[in-house]
């Protein structure tokens, strides 16, 4: 017997890729344009709002905003007011999916109980603590639980966001902890019959501790000293993935990762609660510094998170996890 249906996540679900329709948002200096930004369907009952607001596109409960900038093609996910608790309950199931995946009857058991259900037995209770609360059983280790939300926002926003080249083929974050070595997300994008892209991807927390663009930074040299070892951990799920172009690529990544190959590129996403109007104006320079190899900034990108209160949101989160196991 199979897992349960996934429903949408975040309010967006992906049916079909239409044709990509060019974007260009003016920005301060170093303007790029004429990158393709591909919006998808949704199924009545998660509508995904395609219309202007503010010069931003709404993504079910997120306004996305792509700023094309010489340092990199750049990504602002709002949440819009109203919408943390809708969000952190469909934030909270995407990670029991993925961390149950390989687990019917838990995930199963899971969501019966966040919906109401009976209570589990003591087994069950420990084999759904044992594989959820990693990063989420102890709700003061706010640095954790805050970091761990974030990379999760990156895995819910990934497949729907058409950045640089496009929207993903497919994303890949098979990470069981956010402190685990590996890297934290990987996007493969389809360029072409036979070519595939591919993009590494390091998520980050940001608090008024220090600038975004510090943690950008921070995030880009982490990435290009540790990428190799990150991608090479990735292939061994990637050569099952059931594509052959994908499982192909998988033998030859890190190769083309460590060669800096047109076919490669890198992302950082942050989750904060700074405002667009506090941003910094070049909030990506640091990763054009430390990847200046690339030959355009396609092949840098930027996700930028925002969330009101991210200690509060992180809390939601753990809270709605928590409602499946007790």
């Amino acid at each position: 017997m199979g897992s349960p249906a996934s429903p949408p996540l975040l309010g967006v679900s992906r049916l079909s890729r239409p044709p990509c329709h060019a974007s260009s948002t003016s920005t301060a200096s170093g303007e790029w344009h004429g990158v393709a930004v591909t919006v998808s369907e949704v199924e009545a009952g998660f509508e995904r709002m395609e219309r202007s607001q503010g010069g931003g596109i709404v993504i079910g409960w997120f306004t996305v905003t792509t700023t094309q900038h010489a340092d990199a093609v750049w990504i602002l996910a709002e949440l819009q007011p109203a919408q943390e608790d809708d969000v952190a309950a469909a934030a909270a199931e995407h990670i029991a999916r993925g961390l149950l995946v390989a687990m019917p009857g838990p995930l199963g058991s899971w969501l019966s109980r966040r919906a109401g259900g009976p209570p589990h037995t003591d087994v069950r209770v420990a084999v759904l603590e044992s594989a959820l609360l990693s990063d989420f059983e102890n709700d003061a280790n706010e640095i954790r639980l805050q970091g761990a939300v974030a990379e999760h926002l990156w895995a819910c926003l990934a497949p729907e966001l058409a950045g640089g080249w496009g929207l993903p083929l497919h994303v890949e974050h098979e990470h069981f902890s956010v402190i685990d070595h590996g890297g934290d997300g990987l996007s493969i994008y389809d360029f072409g019959a036979p070519d595939l892209r591919f993009r590494l991807w390091e998520s980050k927390r940001h608090d008024a501790a220090c600038s975004v663009t510090t943690v950008v930074s921070g995030a880009a040299d982490q990435v290009k000293r540790d990428g190799i070892r990150y991608l090479a951990r990735m292939t061994k799920a990637l050569q099952f993935h059931g594509d052959p172009r994908i499982e192909q690529l998988s033998g030859r990544i890190a190769d083309l990762w460590a060669e800096h190959d047109p076919s490669s590129g890198v992302g950082v996403s942050v989750g904060t609660t700074t405002t667009a109007a506090n941003l910094p104006a070049r909030p990506f320079q640091g990763l054009q510094r430390v990847f200046d190899m690339y030959p355009n900034p396609a092949h840098r990108e930027g996700l930028i998170i925002h969330i009101p209160s991210l200690q509060a949101f992180a809390q939601k989160v753990r809270a709605e996890i928590m409602k499946g196991i007790h």
